[in-house]
């Protein structure tokens, strides 16, 4: 099991990419050279379309939310365990002052 600071890590680098590959680098807006050269905008739009550009964001996206899905389980898995041991610790320190209360009722009556 990966740690939480790991997790949130890598969560992060994940938001980076998916913020690169949809704003940063978008493809799917014409560039600005097509207000200059209206007559280039035909040739661009069929080698986006010959790339299939949309279907392969599309496709990264679909993967980039696998991802996602899968280390928000392993961070809520990690927070569920952190909150378990938390449990445990708190059942053994009222075992222990169980414990001590005895004795000292032990204590007071053999006084």
């Amino acid at each position: 099991m990966r740690r939480p600071a790991e997790i949130l890590r890598k969560t992060g680098e994940l938001f980076i990419l998916r913020t690169n590959i949809n704003s940063v680098g978008s493809v799917l807006d014409s560039p600005e050279v097509f207000w200059s050269y209206p007559d280039l905008q035909p040739l661009y739009e069929a080698a986006r379309s010959y790339l299939e550009i949309p279907q392969r964001l599309e496709l990264l996206n679909t993967r980039l939310e696998v991802l996602q899905d899968m280390l928000q389980l392993l961070k809520e898995s990690s927070s569920s365990r952190h909150a378990e041991r938390l449990e445990q610790i708190v059942i053994a320190l009222i075992g222990i002052e169980i414990v001590l209360g005895i004795i000292t009722i032990l204590v007071d009556l053999m006084a």
